[in-house]
């Protein structure tokens, strides 16, 4: 029997995983670049530390979502690290695989050369010290966001994501039924589980989060942000390297 999350309606229920869509010389190759952008982090590289959020500060300036973790150790271990295709050539080919533009084209109902690139980021909890990422929704966003909504973040984990490592929750159909979520709420939650090259499509008014992850397991994601070419923007970084890029222009880069 399929699981709740396989069977996830992008438009009834705000969110949509897509099992297994990503070749495994692609995720090596993923793989392979995200770890040597983190080892460079580690190593306080100004380019990449430049545009990256690292777990020690994170816990620091919000101790709630990372209880019982010593800021002080985790300096130079990056959570966030942005602006990916600034830091190595080989985010390029890597984001310019087609079967990512065409679910984005699919799930924004326009065409493939309508559809543009917004940014890119590697978001990690790692195993044991990875800090909880709080109930928002995508379209209140300061960093990238049309005016429109008109737009879509697609999640892939490089290790498989499920609540067990603090994979992102997700409150079904909360995009088109408005509602809040305190600690209490858990029981509304689903954490879909998400295999490594598999992805899960976010919509932009869907609440959703994730708790700590202190489990063994590592869990670092490449989250990626597409809209619909002419949508005005709230917010735009225009630091962003390729964006508003179609896939065209997005594969020559």
């Amino acid at each position: 029997m399929n699981s709740p999350a396989s069977q996830a309606s992008y438009i009834q229920d705000g969110y949509q995983t897509f099992p297994g869509i990503l070749s495994q010389p692609w995720l090596a190759l993923a793989t392979s670049t995200c770890n040597s952008v983190i080892t460079r982090h580690r190593h306080a590289e100004p380019p990449v530390i430049k545009n990256s959020v690292n777990i020690g500060e994170i816990t620091l300036s919000r101790p709630q979502r990372n209880p019982g973790i010593e800021a002080s150790a985790l300096h130079n271990e990056p959570f966030i690290i942005g602006n990916l295709l600034s830091l190595d050539d080989r985010f390029k080919s890597l984001l310019a695989e087609q079967v990512l533009w065409s679910i984005a084209a699919k799930l924004l109902k326009a065409e493939l050369n309508q559809i543009v690139f917004h940014y890119a980021n590697l978001t990690r909890k790692p195993a044991g010290t990875g800090p909880a990422i709080a109930w928002h929704r995508d379209n209140e966003n300061t960093y990238f966001c049309p005016e429109d909504d008109r737009f879509l973040r697609l999640l892939i984990p490089l290790q498989g994501m499920s609540k067990i490592n603090g994979g992102t929750g997700i409150v079904a159909s909360s995009h088109v039924n408005v509602c809040h979520i305190t600690a209490t709420d858990e029981n509304q939650v689903i954490y879909p589980t998400v295999s490594a090259g598999s992805m899960l499509a976010i919509h932009p008014s869907l609440l959703h989060g994730g708790q700590p992850n202190r489990s063994h397991l590592e869990r670092d994601v490449i989250i990626m942000q597409f809209g619909v070419q002419g949508s005005s923007l709230r917010h735009q970084d225009t630091l962003e390297l390729g964006a508003l890029q179609t896939w065209q222009d997005f594969s020559k880069l």
